[in-house]
Parts: structure tokens; sequence; C-alpha cells
């Protein structure tokens, strides 16, 4: 079941062991920016607005659920760890909802586990689909490798709606169905809990939500290297590792056109390099930035075709 997380920009950042003083940035008076969507990207959102003094509230639905709430006006800003997906896009236009889309962030999903298990250490593409395909009949360690424990896998992860589960689904599974058998929620710490407490447990998630764990989670947790390649930052620019992702700020064309929003982006567009590793994400590369930047001040609408 979907356990949304709806905080504001301090309460996230506060939840999220992230904290740094005011950027002395006042919003305009009147209604906090409206930000849904990703899980993932939300902390990074959330410090953005608290370091440089900005209202807003923070619905981490979910990216997916997130451009349904977007594309319907309800929303200034939507984070994604997913480019927007056709049927979002064309619900934005039935609705009217122009907008600008922008990578901020490279993330890496990776596959977490329990510290104590210490045979799962590096698993392939293919075990990995085995592991997490409906129709699979890997139920227990051993059926991967006899060698392994003969007990039951015990699944975590993100619900429907999630982006990341897309782009898991998308990596791992093809066009085959995920197991429905598995816990999900989007409260990150709570599915690093989940983890920390269960030796069979295997979960995925961002790799800057997998850093950013409470330290007395983090002690009992440890990720996995996926076809003998580690999540980091130079494998996942590289491309060598197979489940990075860029992550994304969709922001409404007419939303934009508030000051405290426009703002806001600005600042976002401008801050966001600098700010990532604080909150253990990815930088993507420096031109990215840029880019940004001048497709928001040319306010250029519409998903580029890059990263569909």
């Amino acid at each position: 079941m979907r356990k949304p997380l709806v905080l504001t920009a301090l309460a996230a950042v506060a939840a999220l062991t992230v904290g740094c003083a005011s950027g002395g940035t006042d919003a305009a008076g009147g209604e906090p920016i409206r930000i849904t969507g990703s899980s993932t990207v939300a902390p990074i959102s959330a410090y953005m607005a608290n370091r440089y003094g900005f209202d807003v509230e923070i619905d981490a639905v979910g990216s997916t659920d997130g451009f349904a709430t977007f594309c319907a006006g309800d929303a200034d800003i939507n984070d994604s760890s997913v480019p927007v997906p056709a049927d979002m896009q064309q619900l934005c236009a039935d609705n009217g909802v122009n907008f600008v889309e922008l990578p901020i962030a490279l993330d890496a999903i990776t596959l977490v586990k329990h510290r104590d298990n210490d045979w799962a250490q590096d698993l392939t593409l293919e075990q990995l689909h085995d592991i997490w395909a409906k129709d699979s009949d890997v139920t227990k360690w051993s059926d991967i490798d006899p060698s392994w424990p003969d007990e039951e896998i015990a699944l975590y992860g993100r619900p429907e709606g999630s982006g990341t589960l897309g782009i898991f689904q998308q990596l791992v599974l093809g066009n085959d169905e995920i197991r429905d058998n598995y816990q999900a929620t989007d409260d990150i710490q709570e599915l690093s809990g989940w983890v920390a407490e269960d030796v069979n447990a295997l979960s995925f998630m961002g790799i800057g939500n997998y850093l950013a764990t409470e330290d007395h989670t983090r002690t009992h947790i440890d990720n996995v290297l996926v076809d003998g390649v580690a999540p980091s930052l130079d494998e996942a620019r590289s491309g060598n590792y197979p489940l990075a992702r860029p992550l994304f700020i969709y922001v409404s064309e007419d939303a934009a056109q508030r000051d405290e929003v426009d703002a806001f982006v600005t600042t976002y567009l401008d801050k966001v390099e600098a700010v990532l590793p604080r909150v253990y994400f990815y930088q993507l590369p420096e031109e990215e930035y840029a880019a940004s930047q001048q497709r928001y001040a040319d306010r250029v609408t519409g998903a580029d075709q890059r990263w569909q």
C-alpha cells in the first residue's frame, strides 16, 4: 500500500537529516510553491527551498502520480526521477499545461541488502530479473545459487506511481511484470528501516536516498554490485552502471510567471550543481547545467527528445 509523504520544505529537510542555515531569500507573500512528485528528488528540492528561504510545500507521492496532479494544473513543479511519460505529456496537453523540462542531477538506482547478508554482494541483471519477475519460480536465495541460504527473499520497494519503480521495471524486467507481493512505501527512511531489520531483505532506491539514510539504520544496510559494477559517480557517468538515470524538475510555464516560482527555479538551477554532494546525489556533466539554465530562460516547453 502506498504511503504518501507530505512535507513542508523545513520539515522535509529536518526529516531527512539535512540541515543548514537560511540563505535569506524571502519568497513573495501568498500561497507556498507547490511541488509534487518524486520521493527520490524531494530531498534535493527540500534542501534548496530551506537553504535559500523559499516557502515550498512538497507532496512526495511518486513521479507518475505527481505528473497526474501537475498535468491537471494543481502543482507548480513536479519532481521526477523519470522523463515525462508519453501519456502524461498528452494529459498536460489536454489540460493546457505547458512545462519546461529541466535535468538537475544524476542518480544510480542501488540494490540494498542487510549488511549481514554476505552472499548476495554482486547480482547480475538476469538474477535481479528472476528475483523480481512475477512469473519467476525464484523465491529463495538458494534458487539463485544452491550454496546460498535456503531462506525466502524478502522484497521491499516502491509503490505504483513511483518513477523509481518505473525505471527499475524498465531496466531490470523489460516487458515482464513485477511481483505484487513485495512491501512498498514512498517513505525512504521507512524503506531503509525494513531492510535494516531483515537479513533476507532486498530493496531498491536512489543512491542519494541510500547515502542519506539515518546513521543508526545505515550501519545495518549495504548496497549490491550489479554485474560487478558499483553505483559510484564515475560508473554512473560513464554509463557502465546499468541502473543510472537523470533526475528532473518540471516547471509549469504558467506558474513560472509568478515571481516567487521564477526566483525559486532560477536559484535552483544556479545552485543545485554545488548543493548535490550535500544531499548525497551525483552531479550531471557541467554543460548540462548551463543548458538547463538556458532552456528555462528561453522557456523552451515540452519534452527534450534526448531523454525519451
